[in-house]
């Protein structure tokens, strides 16, 4: 039997791969679902970076899973600006590091990597605990119960630390100094996702720091004008009827 790389990994595209990772001027797809879910922050990096982007919702998924790399969605497609190199890169988190980093987003140096990184780790953590716990559950009774839990124990861990850290930066809506990364993306939309578990879950009074964050990152001009869009509303009434919020 003979084994070969899904084309998403054949290192044969490494060169290619590499030299349009640099490039600003690209035009992207972004393949997901109709609502927000695990694309809402990849959507908002490309979003605030002022990237050319597109989504496209499968029409058959069924018939286009088994060609995927994993079975799963959300995936990206690159192309540069002359058209000639075509990357695509599979799995939320990949993408979302992949453009923090080609956007200035991700750190400027080790240190700040690895704070931004982990800051970003701790809220897909909590992401993945809150879809799977809460979001997925059918039964009112184990929801009901699942809800108090999450919002006892690591939501409120999670406001509880990112919250510290937050102030002692300034409150400025930012993790790292006064600039954007991921981590400011991936918190404002954690305050989403806790805001569908619980509407007060996260308030003026509790929690200041990480609604100036929101803020901050909703008020980026590109951001805003992305929100406003059409298609981020038909997400947004999607994502309500499938997880109960906006």
């Amino acid at each position: 039997m003979v084994h070969t790389f899904h084309p998403y990994f054949d290192p044969a595209q490494a060169a290619a791969f590499n030299e349009i990772a640099i490039e600003k001027d690209s035009t992207f797809e972004f393949r997901y679902f109709p609502l927000h879910g695990y694309g809402a922050a990849t959507r908002v990096i490309l979003a605030a970076s002022g990237a050319k982007f597109s989504n496209v919702v499968p029409t058959d998924w069924a018939a286009e899973k088994p060609h995927t790399p994993f079975g799963v969605m959300p995936l990206l497609r690159e192309i540069s600006a002359d058209g000639k190199t075509t990357i695509n890169i599979a799995e939320s988190d990949a993408i979302e590091r992949y453009l923090a980093e080609k956007f200035g987003m991700a750190g400027d140096n080790a240190f700040e990597r690895t704070v931004v990184n982990s800051y970003v780790n701790n809220s897909n953590d909590l992401m993945h605990h809150i879809y799977m716990k809460f979001f997925t559950v059918k039964d009112p009774a184990l929801k009901a119960e699942a809800k108090e839990q999450l919002l006892n124990g690591p939501i409120a861990v999670w406001i509880k630390y990112n919250e510290q850290h937050l102030a002692a930066n300034g409150s400025n809506g930012h993790y790292i100094g006064d600039k954007i990364t991921i981590a400011d993306i991936k918190a404002a939309h954690m305050v989403e996702v806790i805001r569908g578990v619980k509407e007060d879950a996260i308030t003026d009074e509790s929690a200041p720091a990480l609604l100036k964050v929101k803020t901050t990152i909703d008020s980026i001009p590109s951001v805003k004008a992305w929100r406003a869009t059409d298609e981020f509303k038909t997400f947004s009434e999607r994502n309500l009827r499938t997880f109960g919020f906006a």
